[in-house]
Order: C-alpha cells, then sequence, then structure tokens
C-alpha cells in the first residue's frame, strides 16, 4: 500500500513567511491606530483623499480607487464625517453628488499618522541591517515592478 506523502520543502516557504510577515505589519499598524480610535480603512480613504486634497472626490471614485464596493465607502465616509476627519460638500459639476474632503482635523491626523506608520514599520524592520534592507527593498521591487499601482496602503 502506497501512502501519499508531500515533497518534502528544501528550504523555507516563501509565501508562509511572506504572508506572516505580511500579518505582523498589519497587526503593528493597527495597534498604532488604537490610541486615535481609527481602522486601516478608515485611514487607506484618508490617505486618498490626502492626495486631491481640495478637490475632493465623489464616493464612487474613492470606491474604485480603494477597490471596494461603494456601499463600503459610504460607511467608511460617515465615519470619519461623524469624527470630523472629513466632510462631504455638493458637487458643482452634479448636484445630485458630494465631493469628500479631509477637513483640518482629518488633515492634522493624517500627518500624525504618516509618523506613526513610518515607527511602527521602522520598529518591524529594525532587526535587519543596512545591507539586508537594501536587498529585501531590491527583491520586493522586483516582484511588484510590472503590478499595476494599488493604492491601498
Amino acid at each position: 500500500m502506497l501512502k501519499h506523502m508531500l515533497p518534502q520543502e528544501s528550504g523555507p516557504d516563501l509565501v508562509d513567511l511572506f504572508n506572516r510577515s505580511s500579518r505582523m505589519l498589519r497587526g503593528k499598524w493597527r495597534h498604532a491606530l488604537t490610541p486615535y480610535d481609527i481602522t486601516p480603512h478608515q485611514v487607506r480613504t484618508m490617505m486618498l483623499l490626502g492626495r486631491v486634497d481640495a478637490e475632493g472626490m465623489r464616493n464612487s471614485q474613492l470606491a474604485e480607487k480603494l477597490h471596494i464596493a461603494p456601499r463600503s465607502t459610504t460607511e467608511v465616509i460617515d465615519q470619519l464625517v461623524a469624527k470630523d476627519l472629513a466632510t462631504r460638500t455638493p458637487d458643482p459639476a452634479d448636484r445630485r453628488a458630494s465631493l469628500i474632503t479631509l477637513t483640518d482635523s482629518g488633515r492634522e491626523l493624517l500627518q500624525k499618522l504618516h509618523g506613526e506608520r513610518k515607527q511602527s514599520h521602522e520598529e518591524f524592520f529594525s532587526t535587519l541591517g543596512d545591507d539586508d534592507r537594501a536587498e529585501l527593498s531590491r527583491i520586493l521591487g522586483l516582484l511588484v515592478a510590472d503590478a499595476p499601482g494599488d493604492p491601498r496602503c
């Protein structure tokens, strides 16, 4: 009777290591956001809004860039508006639509969060020396070189 066996791997499972690293980074980021009472989804939305700043974006544009359903974007925007981090104003080009922009409070928080994110990631990569960081950056750059841009952070 033959037993079915999986081939033994000769080295580390790269996908598993990559996924574990990614989960750890996301966990550190979520933890860093706790004092601000904000979620990663809300931060990603704020980052997109911060890039267009004065112009604002329609809900449908945000949904498209975030790769989520417009209904989900509406919920995130509702949460940001309730926290006075974003605002809706009538779209002068289409009065049925609204433009979403960051408030001054939203811009200030986004600036703080950029620093928090940098610090969180710096802590994660602190065990790597300069040469290892450069090599990891080079390798990851190869993997994403031909991939279309993804606005999610």
